[in-house]
């Protein structure tokens, strides 16, 4: 089963997104980097895409997923993350009751990838080290997605997909 996002009558794919999570079992510092105050299930908007809040506890965990890239149905376009915000807040009316929901419904790609997390600054940290090269972001596996994708080869080249893999996507090679 798949799901889209559903702002009024416009769908979106989520595309790319990246998870960040501590525990006192899992101490991804990472997630330690974001102020992580929003109780679970609450949204986030900011200059790095949409922010879904796993919770705030400090001592059973806090973390958050991050919507980085989703695909426009009606436009058929890609909506990179610093365009996330202003595409999603383009679609509310002002003055009518406006509605925001994962739905049930099927996109055109079958699979999703995994690769690193991007920009994720300097691993000085023990915490950090152990987590700076986990593969905590999944992207969906299509071709059309990555024709001007930023950061594709460094998306690539740190991913679980081989290098066939790789070329079947992007149309050329990369050293991994």
């Amino acid at each position: 089963m798949h799901r889209q996002l559903k702002i009024n009558n416009s769908f979106f794919s989520l595309i790319d997104i990246e998870i960040y999570y501590w525990h006192k079992l899992h101490q991804d510092d990472y997630a330690k980097g974001v102020d992580h105050k929003r109780p679970y299930g609450q949204l986030e908007m900011h200059r790095y895409g949409i922010d879904f809040s796993l919770g705030n506890n400090k001592d059973e965990g806090f973390g958050g997923i991050l919507f980085r890239g989703l695909y426009d149905f009606s436009a058929n376009t890609i909506i990179k993350k610093s365009h996330i915000v202003k595409t999603i807040f383009n679609q509310f009316v002002l003055g009518e009751k406006n509605s925001f929901e994962l739905v049930e419904k099927n996109v055109p790609w079958q699979n999703v990838f995994v690769s690193e997390r991007l920009n994720l600054g300097n691993a000085d940290v023990r915490n950090k080290k152990q987590f700076v090269k986990r593969k905590y972001k999944y992207l969906a596996k299509d071709k059309r997605i990555f024709k001007k994708y930023e950061d594709k080869e460094k998306i690539f080249k740190n991913s679980d997909l081989s290098n066939e893999e790789i070329k079947q996507i992007l149309g050329y090679s990369i050293s991994k």
